[in-house]
């Protein structure tokens, strides 16, 4: 691995000697995929690291987003927990009212809304190691725990995508109303395991973020659109759950 890291570190250098770089695309990923682009690779599965068991994250200089560590479809009693559950507990779509959609930023240590008329929280049971979506009323009172997370597979998907983590920022600018990026700092990051991921969603300094809408162009107008659910971490906690990789040394700090 040590090897796979100084040639993503070198072929970085050169892609920062660049300076501004077109976006390929004009939307709101452009910055990751660029930088793919640059590096020769083509789109991979959501699974799977970026490069060669690295994962690459891209970041906008001064975000405040949180960064998506993966991205984990529920199991439960059916297929399509989310949908189910848009449709079940969603609230009218600001975008059209004939149409449900769900937001919801959900922890472990404390519930919170989606909506005026349900809470959600996650409810980890080591006895039967899952990790549960609870949903209650506006009250409090629970009504629903079926869609779950097993250990196992959370286990199996952070260390199989996240072991090495590559994270890169990037000044972007508009030239002609067109993104472009200036990928200036890249740093190094090694997994801790799933007992300290299981750990921080306990203390909530990890989240799940739930998002479902639909599609508004003409094609596929009210289809539903999931936009994933996403366990995630603000940048400055990442030495939480990583260790930071020295590059020129290869040690663990």
């Amino acid at each position: 691995m040590r090897e796979t890291i100084l040639e993503l570190v070198d072929k970085f250098n050169k892609i920062k000697e660049k300076g501004y770089i077109k976006g390929i695309y004009n939307g709101p990923l452009a910055i990751g995929r660029t930088f793919e682009h640059e590096l020769g690779l083509e789109m991979n599965k959501m699974s799977m690291p970026d490069y060669n068991g690295i994962e690459i994250k891209t970041r906008r200089t001064y975000t405040k987003n949180t960064i998506t560590l993966i991205n984990a479809t529920p199991d439960g009693e059916i297929e399509g927990e989310i949908p189910r559950i848009k449709e079940k507990y969603g609230y009218p779509y600001y975008k059209d009212r004939n149409y449900k959609c769900l937001y919801a930023e959900v922890f472990a240590n404390k519930k919170t809304f989606s909506g005026r008329c349900y809470q959600y929280k996650l409810l980890i049971d080591d006895k039967e190691e899952k990790i549960y979506l609870g949903i209650y009323n506006y009250q409090g009172i629970m009504i629903e725990k079926k869609a779950y997370w097993s250990y196992e597979y959370l286990k199996n998907k952070l260390q199989n995508k996240l072991n090495y983590l590559a994270l890169i920022h990037a000044w972007p600018k508009k030239i002609d109303d067109w993104n472009y990026f200036k990928y200036y700092d890249i740093g190094l990051w090694k997994y801790q395991g799933f007992d300290k991921f299981k750990y921080l969603l306990e203390r909530g300094i990890i989240k799940l973020t739930l998002k479902v809408d639909i599609y508004l162009d003409e094609n596929n107008y009210g289809k539903i659109y999931n936009h994933g659910c996403g366990f995630s971490i603000q940048e400055e906690l990442l030495s939480e759950l990583f260790y930071a990789y020295d590059i020129p040394t290869g040690l663990l700090v």
